[in-house]
């Protein structure tokens, strides 16, 4: 109703105006105007402003006035990290791992500072109540004087049963290495990336968990392998009977690039695996240069408390190539020991890749008239030595020196060319080069024998199946064979 009558009163005052006549000079439009806006701002005054202060009262809350409580005491100053305090203490989170590695690193650390404690809160940060049996067995071993060693000396071992496993090397004060050394069991956690799950102690220190474990719990895994039932299974920590497979594993792979087949011996069966394996293996990581992969080197695939499978991973620098092989492991009286080893994947890719910087084929090689043998290739008519067969008889050489008993034989072999007489003639030659070879570097005479068999045992088809010539299968059957009798 307000707001017709304002418009009626407006309308029939500019009605009013509009009909005043003109007086005949400039003054009067803006008297007119100013007239005008005056009857406006009467109209506003009169009923738009006391509308709105009436509907601005029917909505304002009444204000509440607030009480201020004075405080009982001085509020506590903030801490130095700049934090926030709160009404709850609050609870150290344990820091995250990105990798593994870092958290056997940081662990070596603790241990070779001496803090025991913060040893203890790492290992049992997914379990803080197994902290104060850490913290007992890591106080035990700083009191037997045993340290971690350097952080560079930490080593991943492999995957089993879901946990990546890393070994932290294990220093007396006076700078000697004790047997053995720790090794973790590493899980991730999605609150807090790699955890402990497992820590375990050689044999040889089980003086330094047993003031820490409870009374009647069992400390000794005498698999060596997967946690029992009872204490032990609820324990972090656990002391090894022996190495498990994954060990031994580990060691026997490390022998092998290193190049030292009377080490890797030790971790074999050798009424399983001959001893021209192990030769032919060192010869393959010699001339691809491999290294054990230390992401993951080894994977158990398989295992149960007597056997496992483990595929072990290496890297070729020379080659640009990851390849890898696998162990057949068995539990014997003597401990964990390699009863196979499945080379397929390994030989493929050492032969293929050797072929493309001109190293001839594969040192290991099925002998025609049965069992393995080690294979060096000659050029087309030549007798003499390439420079990689001469690398690979000086590993041959060194495991006969190392016991005058074991001798070899040596078999010549030629490509289907030529006449029978010229090609016996000509694989004596090259079985000949290889005794002599042996007779510099020191190797006894009489630990050597040789024969030429000329074209008659071909490790390929010298002819395609269509009678053409077939340059790459001659090329495998201008060798010499090396069979090991250890």
């Amino acid at each position: 109703m307000g707001g017709r009558l304002e418009h009626y009163m407006l309308m029939s005052s500019a009605r009013y105006f509009y009909r005043i006549p003109p007086q005949g000079n400039a003054a009067g439009p803006v008297v007119i105007i100013l007239l005008a806006l005056a009857i406006s701002a009467g109209v506003f005054f009169l009923f738009t402003k006391k509308r709105m202060d009436a509907d601005r009262k029917a909505t304002t809350v009444p204000a509440v006035p607030v009480q201020v409580i004075p405080p009982e005491a001085p509020p506590s100053p903030l801490p130095q990290t700049g934090m926030a305090t709160t009404e709850e203490p609050v609870t150290s989170k344990p820091l995250g791992f990105a990798r593994a590695q870092d958290l056997a690193e940081q662990l070596a650390r603790h241990l070779a500072a001496g803090d025991v404690k913060a040893a203890a809160g790492l290992i049992a940060a997914g379990d803080p109540s197994q902290e104060p049996m850490a913290l007992g067995v890591m106080e035990r071993l700083k009191a037997m004087g045993i340290r971690s060693g350097p952080v560079e000396m930490v080593e991943t071992l492999g995957q089993v049963d879901g946990a990546l496993r890393l070994s932290v090397p294990l220093m007396l004060a006076d700078g000697s290495t004790p047997a053995g050394s720790l090794q973790i069991d590493v899980v991730r956690d999605p609150a807090m990336g790699w955890r402990i799950s497992r820590l375990r102690l050689p044999k040889e220190l089980e003086s330094a968990v047993a003031a820490a474990m409870p009374a009647g719990a069992p400390m000794i895994n005498p698999n060596g392998g997967p946690p029992l039932p009872g204490g032990m299974s609820q324990s972090i920590i656990v002391v090894d009977a022996g190495p498990d497979a994954l060990s031994q594993a580990n060691r026997f792979v490390r022998a092998l690039v290193s190049l030292n087949y009377e080490e890797a011996r030790k971790y074999v069966d050798e009424k399983k695996v001959p001893p021209v394996k192990l030769a032919g293996l060192c010869i393959v990581f010699e001339e691809g240069k491999y290294q054990v992969d230390e992401t993951k080197p080894l994977t158990a695939t398989v295992s149960t408390e007597n056997s496992s499978w483990i595929i072990a991973k290496v890297n070729s620098e020379r080659f640009n190539e990851t390849t890898e092989f696998g162990l057949e492991m068995e539990k014997l009286a003597s401990g964990w020991r390699i009863i196979g080893l499945n080379l397929s994947r390994l030989l493929a890719d050492n032969a293929r890749s050797s072929s493309l910087v001109g190293i001839p084929y594969t040192p290991l090689v099925q002998n025609p008239k049965g069992g393995e043998s080690i294979a060096l290739y000659f050029e087309y008519d030549q007798a003499e030595l390439h420079p990689r067969a001469k690398a690979q008889l000086s590993i041959v050489a060194d495991i006969l020196k190392s016991s005058p008993t074991k001798k070899l034989k040596i078999g010549g072999h030629t490509d289907a060319k030529g006449s029978d007489d010229y090609n016996v003639a000509l694989s004596q030659k090259r079985a000949k080069a290889v005794k002599e070879f042996f007779v510099e570097v020191g190797v006894p005479i009489a630990q050597v024998e040789t024969v030429g068999f000329g074209k008659d045992l071909p490790l390929s088809p010298n002819l395609n199946p269509d009678g053409s010539d077939n340059p790459e299968g001659r090329s495998r059957n201008r060798r010499a064979e090396i069979l090991l009798d250890f």
